[in-house]
């Protein structure tokens, strides 16, 4: 009944998920949309640092080499919700964009000692943008309307292993291997401002894609002393090409906003297997450096508190790419950077056995960051900036020892060029996580033995 229960969910998860505008960013209109940004409330908190967060209490699909790292037994389910609030302004206009959705589905475990598993659903490229502009052409004036829509979703499969596992060192490498699908769709409607009709131009593209994705992850933890320990992360999307097919049609029409009595005036198609988005190669770099230490007592007993300190940097080089897509001739696609750093502190690390004598707020995570991205394009020479503040609570479920947990995370960012009269948008992020794992009677592929 539960695994009946599981599969509905996933699927109607998955229905939900391709049918919903993921992105409200005016800067998804160029290229492929907006790569999905860190935005699972624990790692977005930190800065937007993910691949460093590896422990049994925390299901990472950022990093695959974290899958078998995962407490015996005890499998994880993650789920979280997204919101996003965007204040487009720029020299015409101030708009007001929210959107929400679902964001991923996870489930994974380790098994053998040495192996971990795990496979899921999450998001990849989305767009979502509408905005406008006037064109005078001497005689009159057009508005031209620009929309677009869709994402793509990534069905993967992961596989960790422990390469070393002896008293503090840890290391071990994984990898991602999923189906990229979905589709992006862009439109643009050109119609003179004075005009009593709707009689304009019309120009549609659709790209949908059907391909094959991989990733891996490496992951390296040193104990320097007993409250003291080193962390490094490895991420690595490898270079790859995308299959998709992509169509552009324009059209001319009495009425741009009825497509029954549209009137072609071109059309092309790439499909067959023989249209590509190449995806250059992205690294992401991260450390950590915890410290543990003793903090007031409570029944005889210390408290024992962890201080993590987290930084990490993605880069990837897009200058090569060629959209399918070439209507904007002043954009020149660049390297993209990216920058965070974060603080976690946990009061007391081991709320499980000491439940009975810590308060609520004393088990729970808080977090703290900041970020600062260069996106991968530059708009008349001008490059694009996101930075911003992360803020983020984790509240441990301690019912029958689980590991379950509820997680929330809120950004404050900022994107544009910082230059005067260009478009300019500030936004919040608002983000709800849920992790489930078994009790400690509960627990998967043990052995029963009867007396």
């Amino acid at each position: 009944m539960k695994s009946s229960s599981l599969i509905l969910f996933f699927l109607i998860f998955t229905f939900c998920s391709t049918a919903q505008n993921i992105s409200t960013s005016a800067f998804s209109v160029f290229g492929l949309g907006d790569k999905e940004d860190v935005k699972h409330p624990v790692f977005q908190s930190t800065g937007k640092v993910a691949g460093i967060h590896v422990d049994s209490t925390i299901l990472n699909f950022y990093n695959p080499a974290s899958y078998s790292l995962l407490s015996p037994g005890k499998i994880l389910f993650s789920t979280s919700l997204t919101g996003r609030f965007s204040f487009v302004n720029d020299q015409q206009a101030s708009v007001y964009q929210p959107s929400s959705s679902l964001h991923h589905f996870a489930l994974a475990l380790s098994f053998k000692k040495h192996f971990g598993l795990c496979f899921g659903l999450r998001p990849y490229f989305s767009k979502g943008y509408s905005f406008s502009n006037e064109q005078y052409t001497g005689l009159d004036s057009l508005i031209h309307t620009y929309e677009g829509r869709g994402n793509s979703q990534l069905l993967f499969l992961g596989l960790s292993s422990n390469l070393i596992k002896w008293k503090g060192t840890h290391l071990s490498i994984g990898g991602n291997v999923a189906y990229l699908f979905g589709s992006l769709h862009n439109t643009r409607t050109s119609a003179i401002v004075s005009s009593s009709s709707n009689a304009g131009g019309v120009e549609q593209s659709t790209e949908a894609f059907s391909s094959l994705y991989y990733n891996f992850g490496l992951y390296f933890n040193q104990n320097i002393s007993e409250n003291h320990a080193l962390k490094l992360s490895l991420c690595l999307e490898p270079s790859q090409k995308l299959r998709s097919t992509y169509s552009k049609s324009n059209f001319y029409s009495e009425n741009i906003y009825d497509p029954s009595i549209f009137d072609t005036l071109s059309s092309s198609v790439c499909s067959n297997g023989n249209c590509f988005s190449q995806i250059p190669l992205e690294m992401d770099l991260s450390f950590a450096y915890a410290i543990k230490f003793n903090g007031r007592v409570v029944n005889n007993k210390k408290r024992l508190s962890e201080l993590k300190l987290i930084a990490g940097y993605r880069q990837s080089d897009w200058s090569s790419y060629a959209p399918n897509d070439d209507s904007y001739e002043n954009i020149q696609f660049s390297k993209s950077k990216s920058l965070g750093f974060g603080i976690q502190f946990i009061p007391e690390m081991k709320y499980l056995e000491k439940a009975l004598i810590s308060s609520w707020y004393e088990r729970m995570y808080y977090r703290l960051g900041y970020f600062q991205n260069t996106l991968p394009y530059q708009i008349d020479e001008n490059e694009i900036a996101d930075f911003g503040m992360t803020f983020g609570i984790g509240l441990p479920i301690v019912i029958q020892q689980s590991l379950s947990s509820v997680n929330f995370g809120v950004v404050l960012g900022n994107r544009g060029s910082g230059i005067a009269n260009e478009v300019d948008e500030k936004y919040i992020g608002i983000n709800f996580g849920l992790i489930l794992s078994p009790s400690n009677f509960g627990r998967w592929f043990r052995k029963r033995k009867l007396d």
